[in-house]
């Protein structure tokens, strides 16, 4: 996982109005429908409440076969909230069990998106998986059975077994002026609005993941979905943009698995190649190295090698220029200038040359925590070795003797030798 640091937050904070665009694009499509339902067409009006239940299923095939557990638990969660509000919560007046199922199932469904998205993967037929999939079940049946005690409890139990319940969920541990007004229970307002808040900040700190867009748009549909309990194809209409949601978080997460490196959060080799085929006449390509990386693997271990790519990576986000930064492989990099040449490019390569060598990097013993507690409680405080971090960069463009990208890679490695032949830390045309 990329380290969380105070350059990456900033990044990620600054970047997650685009990040919430697409799930925030589908709601509001979602909202126009729902304002004009009643000049859909009638095919579609018959075909709407079904809809929740055709992606509910091919999110499940797609997450059990790529051994995605959490996307098969959400839409299984989706689907039954989607049942429920149709079925048995369809008719939510005071007193009814109808009442009771919705309560819980609001409480219970941001609740329940918080756990998936702190839950590692583990995949759906794992021990592990199976245990979770008991779990699920196991709260999802003391529901239903607390819904339905009328069913097997006497009357006068069941209903004061319902009065409890009522009486927990309507708890109100905010003033009411800053409730909206909603059938929604207040305890259950306080659940969403803390989900809401919580992946929001994983959002953040975890550089805008793709499933945490679509568990945050998952997350609001269901509450409009359940504020607008009782209209059935107003449900229908948030539960399908549920699904969607969480659908198109899980092909963006596919995707950036495929194409992006796990260490560094870059663009990996085979988005480079991607990006090479979309290049037209004029562009330069750089090739960039760690110096003596391998020394400092050896001298300070393969955990701080990995932390020093990850710096140098969010140093090489920011060159200028319009350059795209990708991993190439191990302590190379790769950066493409579209529309640039060699010479425009180097300008911009050398600053970001300086601004590495520049930042340097701290090595931090591994018992830094207790060595630090140990010098808080003597009033003394001991900052770890800070070290130089230099790169070495090779640049080339197109041209007649470089036609094509793959050329120019090769010219840009060859002048990356000669960078480092010529004493490293400096860019060579």
């Amino acid at each position: 996982m990329t380290a969380i640091t105070a350059d990456s937050l900033g990044r990620a904070a600054i970047r997650l109005p685009a990040a919430v665009f697409w799930p925030a694009l589908l709601l509001a499509a979602a909202w126009g429908a729902m304002l004009y339902s009643s000049h859909v067409p009638e095919a579609i009006g018959l075909l709407l409440p079904y809809l929740p239940y055709g992606l509910g299923l091919v999110g499940a095939i797609i997450g059990w076969r790529f051994n995605r557990s959490r996307l098969v638990f959400s839409m299984a969660i989706l689907v039954i909230g989607h049942w429920l509000l149709l079925g048995p919560a369809s008719n939510i007046k005071p007193g009814t069990t109808g009442e009771v199922g919705y309560m819980a199932y609001a409480f219970l469904f941001p609740i329940g998106l918080v756990t998936l998205s702190l839950l590692h993967e583990r995949g759906l037929l794992s021990r592990l998986g199976l245990t979770r999939a008991l779990g699920f079940a196991a709260v999802g049946g003391v529901a239903v059975a607390i819904a339905g005690a009328h069913f097997w409890l006497v009357d006068d139990v069941a209903g004061s077994l319902h009065d409890w319940v009522r009486l927990v969920l309507s708890l109100r541990l905010v003033p009411q002026a800053y409730l909206p007004q909603t059938t929604i229970p207040a305890l259950a307002l306080v659940a969403f609005g803390a989900a809401a808040l919580f992946i929001v900040l994983r959002l953040v700190a975890l550089g805008n993941p793709p499933l945490e867009s679509g568990a945050l748009g998952a997350l609001v549909a269901v509450g409009l979905a359940l504020h607008f309990a009782g209209n059935a194809s107003t449900g229908s209409v948030f539960f399908t943009t549920a699904a969607t949601t969480l659908l198109i978080a899980a092909i963006q997460d596919g995707y950036r698995l495929a194409f992006h490196d796990e260490l560094t959060g870059l663009p990996g080799r085979r988005a480079l190649m991607n990006e090479t085929m979309k290049l037209g006449s004029r562009y330069a390509i750089a090739m960039l190295d760690v110096d003596h990386f391998k020394k400092f693997n050896d001298t300070y271990g393969h955990d701080v090698g990995d932390q020093v790519l990850r710096m140098v990576a969010s140093r090489m986000e920011m060159v200028g220029g319009g350059g795209k930064a990708f991993r190439y492989g191990g302590e190379e990099f790769t950066i493409v200038f579209s529309g640039k040449s060699s010479d425009e490019a180097v300008e911009h390569l050398d600053s970001l040359r300086q601004n590495i060598k520049d930042s340097g990097f701290t090595i931090r013993s591994k018992d830094r925590k207790k060595k630090n507690a140990e010098n808080r409680s003597n009033g003394k405080t001991k900052n770890g070795r800070k070290v130089s971090v230099t790169i070495s960069i090779g640049v080339a463009e197109r041209s007649d003797n470089n036609p094509s990208p793959d050329t120019v890679i090769k010219a840009a490695d060859q002048a990356l030798y000669r960078a480092k032949k010529g004493g490293r830390n400096q860019v060579s045309v």
